[in-house]
């Protein structure tokens, strides 16, 4: 026997009276998932445990702890302490996603800290492939189909800093018109084509830019009994508006972010660092400053800070040695095959739950 249709008011009501609507539910759904796909155990806490201390009852790092944490990946090398400049920056990005999009985000004057369960949250949400297997849709009204540009996006929010207005020649409707072709932007895997179904649904609209937008797709991918209900996206829309009201989690519009060069600079020293290797005592290849000036270049040129447009507009053009293997779709395996940076930031967040003997 099949199960019996419901229409959607049935599911939320009995959600909302069982309080499985809340901030603090979704959450807990999401450490389910997130902890299930890194497929964590104690043994896999380990490393993590040795620099915890406790926060409000939970396992935490501060910023100094990450920083000593990180610091175990690498050996002491001599000239620029790399992983000191770029440990801040990487804290920054970890506490942002993992307090997103279900938790407020701390205030300025509030000291920075990662649980442990927000590191492990964070690390399914700046992993593509982990991300994409978890939050990616399949549209149809049910949910949005997300594109590369979204998961892009995540990443430039937790590396960026906030300004207090919007940016100079701001412009929205430019910005809607860019939000609703990104979300037409989808790419067969292998051949880079474009596809631009009829479906594709933007993510920046009245109701909320992508911030917003993202909140809902995350809702309508951990309801409870997910797959016993007939609850679509658009039954989400005023839950989430209620939420972000309810329990502070607005954030800052998209166009207000902004990715300082000195950051991104730091965060790819430290990438380019892991792709190295080297070891103890072992001396940095004589390009490594070209090639970090030369990411860096691609992206900023002579500016000293960019918004995720001009940041989308480079990540997304497959010519980058930042998040295309090869840099320029060379994906041959073995020895041919170059890792992208991003690729090397996923091994950094994996070797964090890799388990040790000691």
């Amino acid at each position: 026997m099949g199960i019996l249709w419901r229409p959607p008011e049935h599911y939320l009501t009995k959600w909302a009276a069982e309080n499985e609507l809340t901030g603090p539910r979704f959450v807990a759904r999401l450490n389910e998932t997130a902890r299930n796909d890194l497929c964590i155990t104690p043994a896999k806490l380990a490393r993590v445990d040795k620099y915890c201390a406790d926060h409000n009852g939970e396992p935490a790092l501060t910023s100094a702890s990450f920083e000593s944490l990180l610091s175990t990946f690498f050996p002491a090398l001599a000239g620029p302490p790399i992983v000191k400049k770029a440990a801040p920056v990487l804290f920054r990005m970890l506490v942002y996603l993992s307090r997103y999009p279900f938790m407020p985000e701390l205030a300025p004057a509030e000291e920075a800290y990662l649980t442990r369960d927000g590191l492990i949250r964070a690390a399914l949400i700046a992993n593509a492939d982990r991300s994409y297997r978890t939050f990616a849709g399949y549209g149809g009204g049910h949910t949005r189909s997300r594109t590369a540009a979204d998961q892009r996006r995540l990443l430039f929010q937790g590396l960026a800093v906030q300004r207090a207005s919007d940016p100079p020649g701001y412009d929205a409707n430019a910005w809607l018109a860019d939000a609703a072709s990104r979300a037409r932007r989808f790419h067969e895997a292998g051949s880079n084509e474009v596809v631009v179904p009829d479906n594709a649904v933007t993510n920046r609209d009245e109701l909320g830019d992508e911030l917003f937008h993202d909140l809902v797709d995350f809702m309508v991918q951990l309801l409870p009994d997910w797959n016993e209900n007939t609850v679509r996206r658009q039954d989400l829309l005023e839950i989430a508006k209620k939420l972000e009201q309810e329990e502070g989690l607005a954030r800052a519009p998209l166009q207000r972010y902004e990715l300082r060069k000195a950051d991104f600079e730091a965060l790819v020293e430290l990438l380019l660092l892991a792709y190295e290797s080297p070891e103890e005592g072992e001396e940095l290849p004589a390009d490594f400053n070209e090639r970090r000036d030369k990411v860096v270049e691609e992206f900023f040129g002579k500016r000293e800070g960019i918004d995720f447009k001009a940041f989308d507009e480079v990540s997304g053009s497959g010519k980058t040695e930042f998040d295309t293997g090869s840099a320029g779709g060379n994906f041959a395996g073995g020895d041919d095959y170059k890792p992208s940076l991003l690729e090397m930031l996923y091994w950094v967040l994996d070797e964090l739950f890799k388990e040790t003997t000691t």
